[in-house]
């Protein structure tokens, strides 16, 4: 079968590898939709030094489950969360499922991942789902890395929202605040990306900020600054924004780097008098599930508009460079797999 591989810098090839074999806990799953994410981008911008099977956020089919498996069956339309808390660990026990790193995990080497013909994983990684696509389906996990970050920074009623970075999950975070009562949203991109920039203006950001333009610490917010910020951006940017942050604003981040990159500093006075609370997000375990697809199928967030290329799995290596080579319409790419 077809399973897709990625190497630094933005090579891609496809192999024949041999159909996954599954234990008595796993189910075989016939990928329909798998999405290229941020992660996978940085992977295949430089941090791949080998060459390695890519995607995590799929939807698909159950072909063939495991002899322990009794909460799915053959025919079952899932989703699939990349790891998931282990109900004896301390954490669990203790009543922080969030707080669980001895987890189950799909991110562990393997030959065929989403952007494949068929993918083995845990059964217990699998949630059931019935009315929303495929294509949809397969943004279920970033939308739960979205709620994880939105529930961390706490947004509610009448806060002052910004969101720095408007890439997918940026843009899904955008329509959670919104839903929340957030009372005004500003949404900070790059101008080189016009579409994301019109995508936050219809999910409901009130302004933009182009940061390649404006300068983020002194741009003029109505109320002097935000109350919370959403940071989905490399973590440089936790300094800037920190700027921008009221008296006992809350900043929740997702942002990744590797290298020089992973180091972040802030003003500690500035910090410290203005009450600021500087907050990681990292959905690990993935949570929040059920809530997503109950959020997309009563028509609450809107996924399919963020898709902007999509693919079949036979075309992905010509249709993957394709995608990172137009960032003016670039938001979300999707592989499909009849």
């Amino acid at each position: 079968m077809i399973s897709t591989y990625l190497k630094a810098p933005f090579q891609f090839e496809q192999r024949d590898v041999p159909m996954p074999q599954i234990g008595q806990d796993d189910v075989l799953i016939k990928v329909k939709a798998c999405g290229f994410c941020g992660h996978d981008m940085i992977l295949a911008k430089y941090a791949a030094s080998e060459w390695q099977p890519f995607g995590h956020e799929f939807s698909g089919i159950v072909e063939k489950a495991g002899d322990n498996v009794r909460h799915l069956s053959v025919g079952d339309k899932v989703v699939l969360e990349t790891s998931t808390f282990s109900p004896l660990s301390t954490s669990s026990r203790n009543g922080r499922v969030d707080l669980d790193k001895d987890i189950i995990n799909y991110m562990v080497p393997r030959e065929s991942m989403g952007f494949s013909e068929h993918t083995a994983a845990p059964a217990s990684l699998c949630v059931k789902f019935d009315k929303m696509s495929f294509i949809e389906g397969s943004m279920i996990e970033p939308l739960g890395v979205a709620v994880d970050m939105f529930k961390v920074a706490e947004v509610g009623l009448n806060d002052d929202v910004l969101v720095v970075g408007i890439g997918p999950i940026g843009l899904m975070a955008v329509q959670l605040a919104k839903a929340a009562g957030a009372r005004k949203i500003y949404a900070a991109g790059r101008s080189r990306s016009p579409k994301r920039a019109e995508l936050a203006k219809k999910f409901g950001a009130d302004e933009i900020i182009y940061m390649d333009i404006d300068d983020i610490q002194t741009y003029t917010f109505e109320r002097g600054g935000v109350d919370k910020v959403l940071l989905t951006a490399p973590p440089a940017l936790i300094e800037p924004c920190t700027h921008t942050l009221n008296m006992g604003g809350i900043l929740s981040f997702i942002g990744i780097a590797y290298g020089e990159g992973v180091m972040a500093s802030f003003d500690s006075n500035l910090v410290h008098h203005r009450k600021i609370q500087i907050r990681a997000s990292d959905a690990v375990p993935a949570l929040y599930f059920p809530m997503c697809i109950d959020m997309v199928e009563a028509g609450m967030v809107d996924l399919k508009s963020l898709v902007s290329h999509t693919f079949d799995l036979k075309d992905a290596v010509a249709s993957l460079k394709a995608y990172i080579n137009d960032p003016m319409t670039a938001v979300k790419a999707v592989m499909t797999n009849e």
